[in-house]
């Protein structure tokens, strides 16, 4: 997908009709929009969204998009039309996506009713130059480009550092499954757990002997719980994330009161900490059990251990073990007839007798080869055992330590908080008062969903004792074992299925986190690298001399939008793979990259390097900038690859005596809005 042109029509500060044309050839890519703050660059990423799917990120939502100053040319009663045209390139094919919103104006103040529902146009022209239009354009322009992935494509830059969040992983896990076409599985998966083996299991018990059919009954009872607990679980989960955006809103606001900021920057610090403590100790707890699963028996055989080696020993005196003759040895003896002596073992003979007596006392190989295991063994296990208590302690106490610092940073989390509830500023004790609400909430959630995992895991053993049992009752006639054959295919299908969307998302999870260290790597300072973990969150880490792998809590804003622009670049870049390899799932695509604000939280040496990396990012990317964010280091690594440039020129009735030397601000009569220009003004 290529944007060529965007043409808007009377949508928030743009009045009348303003097109921007985008560069889409591969030496010179970029293309720039300036303006200063207000001046729209928001307005126009939300434009985008608006145009393909028929919603914005504004808080107002879609109530204040009509321009202001096109209501003031109508007569209470009259008509305005709102309009975005997008003209794009995708797979060779050209084409134009128009959405358009009639309103009505109201009586009194400047204010507009819609009159219907927005309607969107898709029409093409194919490879033959034939002209057609979409009888479906929402569906068609979501195979184009989901509307699930857009906020990856368009997407404010003061705003993405929230990926590098945890509350993120289910975003970037629904990226995954997108980009994948896993929904096809999933669905396919789900309609043969719900219909067809419910559906299959209630014909085979119609046709089954009255034990078999118990058995069945018994099992899509525990199958249709199983599916009940695994709702709750995913509820569960959009719950806790839904509660931590709104935490995350809460926090934002924190940031905009002067009088609490100092306390809400150390809380949020402090819940890094003890984020990192509670990893570092389910880290310590995981190798711990997995060490005593392996050797905590040996706590229990200090006695044994010596009793069988005190055994061995008197054995070994004894000559009883291992014997100083082997089995093999005698045995080739009496298979030639004649002893080492040269004495005859003839068949019958006394002297054959006497050598077949050493023979039944001689040791196997195998049985010596034990022996000398075992004796090695047991000379090493009071060394391990030991090692092992030691360990034990070493973990103990390394527990204890995390614990206790972890239970010091909670206890100044609770008195921020009380202090904030406390608060003399009503907002804050508002803001406070719905924190707490919601940080017990997102508690409850996350303790419902961890019983539903251990749920889940109790009735998958109760399902696979059941198929064990329905296994040993024999068919009794040939109806019944057909019904069996074809209930057995179902369930082996789902669960093929459901093995390939662990397989999918794992490989894509696998790749995906690679090419987003390689471009972390490439921008970073630090010698830090980033991972997608199994739990779909973006982490970064560092090695600690004589500790290993540690993941880094306390990142800088800075770093966080590095991480998160690094995962956007790597979504962009495997789409763009998934697009040649086309399979059988989703095809992946050729995808800009539009980003508001892409330098507003980064210091000169990121946005520096930020900028190197950008027409690396994609084939085509789109900046709206202002000019204090535009800075001298910006520009001169972008210019070489800038194809168009436009300037957003402001207007508005009261501006500064400041401002009026400034080539964006325009003074005017009426309400403010913005024009936009071709070129850049400095």
């Amino acid at each position: 997908m290529r944007i060529k042109a965007l043409t808007i029509k009377n949508f928030r500060q743009f009045y009348g009709e303003n097109e921007i044309t985008f560069s889409c050839d591969a030496g010179s890519m970029i293309t720039v929009v300036h303006g200063e703050n207000g001046a729209g660059k928001t307005s126009l990423l939300n434009a985008f969204k608006w145009v393909l799917y028929g919603a914005t990120d504004f808080d107002t939502g879609e109530q204040s998009i009509l321009n202001e100053l096109v209501l003031t040319e109508v007569d209470h009663g009259g008509t305005v039309e709102l309009s975005i045209m997008l003209e794009f390139e995708h797979d060779d094919v050209d084409y134009t996506a128009l959405r358009k919103q009639e309103y009505r104006r109201l009586p009194g103040a400047l204010e507009a009713e819609p009159i219907g529902k927005a309607v969107l146009d898709v029409s093409w022209v194919d490879n033959n130059g034939r002209f057609e239009r979409s009888s479906n354009p929402t569906n068609h322009i979501n195979q184009i480009i989901p509307e699930k992935m857009h906020t990856y494509f368009f997407f404010n830059g003061e705003r993405i550092e929230k990926l590098a969040n945890v509350s993120a992983a289910g975003e970037i896990r629904s990226a995954i499954r997108t980009l994948m076409g896993l929904e096809i599985v999933e669905r396919a998966s789900d309609h043969l757990g719900r219909l067809v083996i419910k559906d299959v299991r209630k014909e085979a018990s119609e046709s089954a002997s009255e034990d078999y059919s118990k058995l069945l009954v018994k099992q899509g009872e525990l199958s249709d719980r199983r599916d009940e607990i695994d709702r709750e679980k995913k509820d569960a989960e959009v719950n806790k994330e839904g509660f931590q955006k709104e935490l995350d809103a809460i926090n934002d606001s924190y940031e905009r009161i002067v009088e609490v900021r100092e306390k809400t920057a150390r809380r949020k610090e402090l819940e890094r900490v003890v984020e990192r403590f509670e990893h570092d100790l389910e880290i310590l707890r995981i190798e711990r059990n997995e060490r005593v699963a392996r050797l905590g028996a040996l706590a229990f055989l200090s006695d044994a251990i010596e009793r069988t080696a005190s055994r061995l020993e008197e054995c070994r005196k004894k000559g009883e073990l291992p014997y100083k003759i082997r089995r093999t040895f005698v045995d080739d003896l009496l298979k030639q007839e004649s002893c080492i002596c040269g004495t005859l073992l003839i068949e019958g003979s006394t002297e054959r007798a006497n050598v077949q007596a050493y023979r039944d006392k001689a040791t196997e190989e195998d049985v010596e080869a034990a022996f000398t295991e075992t004796v090695g063994n047991l000379g090493v296990l009071p060394r391990e055992r030991e090692g092992f208590f030691e360990q034990l302690k070493v973990w103990s106490a390394k527990e204890t330590g995390l614990e206790e610092s972890a239970k010091d940073a909670k206890g100044e989390l609770d008195e921020i908080g009380s202090t904030l509830v406390t608060s003399e500023i009503e907002d804050v004790k508002k803001l406070e008062a719905r924190r707490q609400e919601l940080s017990d909430r997102q508690a409850k959630e996350n303790t419902r969903r961890d019983k539903a995992l251990a749920d889940i895991g109790a009735i998958d053993d109760d399902l696979k004792a059941l198929k064990q049992e329905i296994d040993k009752v024999k068919s009794k006639s040939e109806k019944e074992d057909l019904a069996r054959r074809r209930l057995d295919y179902a369930v082996e299908c789902k669960n093929l299925l459901d093995q390939l969307h662990e397989a999918l998302s794992e490989e894509t999870r696998k790749h995906l986190s690679q090419k987003v260290n390689a471009t972390f790597r490439e921008i970073l300072r630090k010698d830090f690298w980033a991972e997608i973990d199994e739990e779909y969150t973006l982490r970064i880490f560092k090695n600690v001399p004589g500790v290993g792998k540690q993941f880094v809590s306390e990142k800088s804003t800075g770093e966080n939008q590095v991480t998160s622009l690094s995962f956007i670049a790597s979504l962009v870049s495997l789409a763009k793979e998934r697009n040649k390899n086309k399979g059988a799932f989703f095809k992946g695509g050729v995808f800009p990259i539009i980003m508001d604000s892409p330098f507003g939280a980064l210091d000169k040496e990121y946005r520096e390097k930020i900028s190197e990396n950008i027409p690396k990012l994609a084939d085509q990317v789109v900046i709206f900038a202002s000019n204090s964010q535009w800075s001298e280091e910006v520009d001169k690594r972008c210019r070489p690859y800038i194809g168009k440039e436009y300037s957003l020129i402001y207007h508005a009735p009261k501006i500064r005596d400041s401002d009026y030397d400034s080539a964006y601000v325009k003074r005017t009569e009426g309400p403010e809005f913005t024009t936009i220009e071709e070129g850049y003004y400095g």
